[in-house]
């Protein structure tokens, strides 16, 4: 018998990566507007890089996770919606990817977790960290954006009453 909702494990991942990847995106948007000088910058700055450092190996395991589970029953949808829902999660994974692997590659400087280890930056060409901070920053852009239409996509559902946020919760 096919169930309504996700695992319980895949909601929980769901909604650690929800709670990490929204904070990130939005301190990361502040810190932009921030200058060098602001105290709140360094903290900031080093809180985020720990963080998404430490949900790396979680989002990996969500991956595999999500590729290996069962899903819940299909939505009562037209087929292209069922389809374009797809392509938008599997579109959410890479540009999850391309942020967190980006964000490692940047890094001109050990990345400290939390100041209990230190992971040796695995480029050392500041030119290739500028081309991937370039790369980082559009990945967050279109992340945050693909975040916004699944938000509305969301919304959107609820509107029609399919109570796709119950087989998340």
């Amino acid at each position: 018998m096919k169930t309504r909702k996700y695992s319980p494990l895949s909601r929980i991942l769901h909604w650690i990566s929800a709670a990490v990847i929204i904070w990130a995106t939005l301190s990361g948007f502040f810190l932009a507007t921030l200058t060098a000088e602001s105290p709140i910058r360094g903290f900031l700055s080093s809180f985020n890089i720990s963080l998404t450092t430490a949900f790396l190996p979680i989002f990996l395991f969500r991956l595999g996770y999500a590729i290996a589970s069962k899903k819940p029953e299909k939505l009562s949808v037209p087929a292209w919606q069922q389809q374009a829902a797809a392509a938008a999660h599997a579109l959410l994974y890479a540009l999850t990817s391309v942020v967190l692997v980006s964000g490692v590659l940047m890094m001109d400087q050990p990345i400290a977790v939390f100041g209990l280890f230190e992971i040796p930056n695995p480029i050392r060409d500041t030119t290739w960290n500028g081309r991937f901070y370039i790369a980082h920053r559009m990945a967050c852009a279109t992340l945050f954006l693909m975040i916004a239409a699944h938000g509305a996509a969301v919304i959107s559902h609820h509107r029609a009453g399919r109570r796709v946020l119950a087989r998340m919760t």
